[in-house]
């Protein structure tokens, strides 16, 4: 099933700050991407596989936006499960949690 939206934002289990964040996502040698800093806004990762979605941390080290458009919602939620490892913390969704 393809999703053509955007997943509301997502809350972590425990704050982190953009460093942490940045430095954790470089080690993810499967999905390399670009981080920027986004000033008040936060921060954005986009993988370079179009195939990934695109990531938006917000400046409170809590919460994530993922950008879903056109990508299978099965692949994104098993995603998000790579990535709660990656940053050592749980990913709660209003129904869900990803670990």
């Amino acid at each position: 099933m393809l999703d053509d939206f955007s997943f509301k934002a997502l809350a972590f289990e425990k704050q982190l700050s953009l460093d942490e964040i940045e430095e954790k996502l470089k080690k993810m040698e499967d999905n390399p991407g670009t981080f920027n800093r986004l000033g008040e806004r936060g921060a954005r990762f986009v993988p370079d596989s179009w195939e990934m979605p695109t990531l938006y941390f917000g400046n409170d080290g809590l919460t994530l936006e993922v950008v879903t458009k056109d990508l299978d919602i099965g692949d994104v939620e098993e995603y998000l499960c790579v990535l709660a490892q990656v940053l050592g913390c749980k990913i709660w969704s209003e129904h869900l949690e990803y670990w």
